[in-house]
């Protein structure tokens, strides 16, 4: 109950801000990218950054019929490398945390739509039975969510999700010494082109906000051969954003209205809760509604 209170709070906060700033014409056009971040795609119920497979289906469908191009990552990285064009309403699906429902439930319908997407999953997990950090709770409660299996990650990329890497053992770089950041960001690097026989060229930061990295961290991603890093700080992005700080929306089960105003970047005011202040202050917000995680 809590979380549905909170999720309803949030929605109505983003509709109220995107139909005022549309009002104003205020909105993000022309060649811009968008890359949206999903988590888990299923159905149980009280299973937080969750979003329900049919309401996944028809905001792939919304794409469609808002004119959007889901574009696919090699793509992303001709724009920031040589400056190639993206087509107009360009946008990016990914995955975060490596969840066995990306595989079982979101790959149909991607495939379905035709969409290629990106999955980013903490290497640590992969193949084992223990929750990620913010699952913890969960599973105390009986809600399992599995991660997928090494050998289900060439699955994923014959069905056009590309496999990417979000650390290792799913903790922010800015809560660990730098040597501990610089094993995350390699290790799993390359334990990933290992098993998938090619280059891993994108990473996205754990939790992602302005508090959870540094700027020395994008000093590692470049050492260690990465292209392209993805935070979680809302927003769209320019041929002159940062490649190592891409903007991502963090998709939630928004009303169909609510979902077009975040594509149109009308809700993009609400990126200052990815601030330092911003972090802190959802962190208070959460603990108020008795809705805090890891």
């Amino acid at each position: 109950m809590r979380e549905q209170i909170k999720q309803l709070l949030k929605n109505s906060v983003y509709r109220a801000i995107g139909e005022a700033t549309s009002g104003m014409g205020v909105v993000n056009g022309g060649r811009s990218l968008r890359v949206l971040m999903y988590h888990k795609v299923n159905d149980k119920p009280g299973n937080r950054m969750s979003m329900p497979v049919s309401l996944f289906d028809e905001q792939m469908a919304q794409l469609e019929e808002l004119g959007y191009t889901a574009v696919d990552l090699d793509a992303v990285l001709a724009h920031y490398g040589s400056g190639a064009p993206l087509p107009e309403g360009a946008v990016l699906i990914t995955f975060d945390d490596g969840y066995r429902d990306n595989l079982e439930n979101a790959v149909p319908v991607l495939q379905r739509y035709g969409y290629p997407a990106v999955l980013f999953c903490p290497i640590g997990y992969l193949g084992g039975r223990r929750p990620l950090p913010h699952d913890e709770h969960l599973a105390s409660q009986g809600i399992v969510n599995r991660t997928l299996d090494w050998s289900e990650l060439a699955e994923l990329e014959t069905a056009g999700v590309r496999v990417e890497s979000h650390g290792i053992g799913h903790r922010p770089l800015a809560d660990l010494e730098v040597d501990e950041a610089a094993r995350e960001i390699t290790l799993s690097k390359l334990r990933l082109e290992e098993a998938l026989g090619r280059p891993v060229r994108a990473f996205a930061y754990v939790k992602g906000s302005e508090a959870h990295y540094r700027l020395v961290h994008l000093s590692l991603l470049k050492q260690a051969g990465y292209d392209l890093a993805f935070t979680s700080i809302s927003g769209s992005n320019g041929l002159k954003t940062d490649p190592l700080q891409l903007h991502r929306y963090n998709v939630e089960p928004y009303p169909a209205r609510t979902f077009e105003l975040v594509l149109s970047g009308a809700c993009d005011l609400i990126a200052v809760k990815d601030t330092v202040a911003g972090t802190h202050a959802r962190r208070l917000f959460n603990a108020v509604l008795g809705t805090s995680s890891k």
